[in-house]
């Protein structure tokens, strides 16, 4: 475990109705408001209504939080009647898989699995994975043992992260995601997995972080067969970042959260190359389980010509697009030879043939981002899109050598491009 970090936690904000409205006033003059289409579909929206800042369902059933706020901005951008769908963490995978909504809109975390089904839009939001301690209670350097009691949310991401991070301690896994800091402040347990961002919304200098599990992205996860809704919501996403919407209401809603470091195009570059480096533990096991081993060859040769071919026809270099494909090639192979596992341990082994169109699907959708990011990537400091990746790709295996090499790849990608146009 790493050592402990104190931290000072923002004075509990009660999260209400009455912010929601604040926040809208202010935003709705950033983008062009459509009257409700006749006859059109409601936006399906699920979320869990049990996870501040993002999705809160009060005594009276109103709705708060940041993606509650954010699905209704969207929703009256487009014309579209809300429809909020309650679902409890153990059954958002099936009923998203299901189509008993739309897009999942409750904090959830990108992850490996979670890619495999449906589409994740942009990262709305960075968080960190951490175990909390009641100050003085706990010695923070052995949180990690037998005897401590460690309460999570059942069903979520931090249930599965605690499960592959936390081997000796017990875990106590709870129904109400939010009775978590209840059950600490009253010694019920000895700790709690939770984020950074839900922590801002606890008592002040109540609780010290005992240890740091992972970092992660928040996006939403949109159902299968709902294409054009993933690509028309990414476009939402990006024009109300420009227009201060998204700003707007992280101010509003995420206490403590970072401020984003890269333009959001090539914030979108860097998402896309860390999701491609968290699909690599599956791609490892799949292969154990096949047989195979790590190095492929032919395989790695089809994906270089692929990303030349895709990379030709947007304008880029031949030479500084195989470049590129070889340094997340490098990568990728650094991760499938790590020796632990990855952050939330892989539970059911995908095989090859459903890993790589989701891997192919990745690569094109990184061209695309490479295209709309040129300028951005241009002026962007290459120590800080080194940072930014090894950030966005948290998983064993990729170091900083590896994101200095895909930095450096990318920049001379964007540069060839410029080349290209000039000519």
């Amino acid at each position: 475990m790493r050592a402990a970090v104190a931290v000072r936690v923002t004075r509990r904000r009660r999260i209400v109705p009455v912010v929601f409205a604040v926040v809208l006033l202010a935003t709705s003059g950033c983008a062009a408001r459509r009257p409700a289409a006749t006859g059109a579909a409601p936006l399906r929206v699920g979320t869990s209504g049990d996870y501040p800042p993002f999705s809160l369902r009060g005594a009276d059933g109103a709705w708060s939080g940041f993606d509650v706020a954010v699905a209704r901005a969207y929703a009256d951008a487009r014309g579209r009647r809300l429809e909020l769908v309650p679902f409890r963490w153990p059954e958002l995978a099936p009923r998203l898989a299901a189509g008993e909504f739309d897009v999942a809109m409750s904090g959830v975390t990108i992850r490996a699995d979670r890619l495999l089904v449906g589409t994740m839009t942009a990262a709305i939001a960075r968080s960190e994975a951490i175990v909390l301690v009641r100050r003085g209670a706990v010695p923070t350097a052995d949180v990690d043992r037998a005897g401590v009691r460690i309460a999570v949310n059942r069903g979520g991401h931090l249930e599965r992260l605690a499960r592959a991070r936390l081997r000796r301690a017990a875990l106590v896994p709870a129904d109400d995601n939010r009775r978590l800091p209840e059950l600490l402040a009253a010694r019920a347990v000895d700790a709690i997995v939770t984020d950074t961002l839900e922590a801002a919304t606890f008592p002040a200098d109540a609780f010290v972080v005992a240890a740091r599990l992972s970092r992660d992205r928040k996006a939403y996860w949109v159902a299968p067969g709902r294409n054009a809704l993933a690509a028309d919501l990414d476009a939402w996403l990006l024009a109300s970042e420009h227009d201060g919407t998204l700003g707007r209401l992280r101010a509003a809603w995420l206490a403590g959260a970072s401020a984003p470091t890269l333009a959001p195009e090539l914030s979108r570059v860097v998402d896309l190359a860390a999701r491609r480096l968290m699909l690599m533990p599956a791609v490892a096991a799949a292969k154990r389980a096949a047989g195979t081993p790590v190095v492929d060859p032919s395989r790695e040769v089809e994906v270089v010509a692929r990303a030349v071919a895709r990379a030709r026809a947007a304008g880029f270099d031949d030479g500084a697009a195989e470049h590129f494909a070889r340094a997340q090639i490098d990568a990728a192979r650094a991760v499938q030879g790590a020796r632990r596992p990855t952050a939330a341990a892989i539970v059911d082994v995908p095989t090859l043939a459903a890993l790589r169109p989701r891997i192919d699907a990745l690569d094109e959708a990184t061209v695309a981002a490479l295209v709309a990011a040129r300028a951005a990537a241009a002026r962007a400091d290459r120590a800080a899109l080194a940072a930014a990746l090894r950030a966005d790709a948290d998983v064993d295996g990729f170091d900083e050598a590896h994101a200095g090499a895909i930095a450096a790849a990318i920049a001379a990608l964007v540069a060839s491009s410029a080349e290209q146009i000039g000519q």
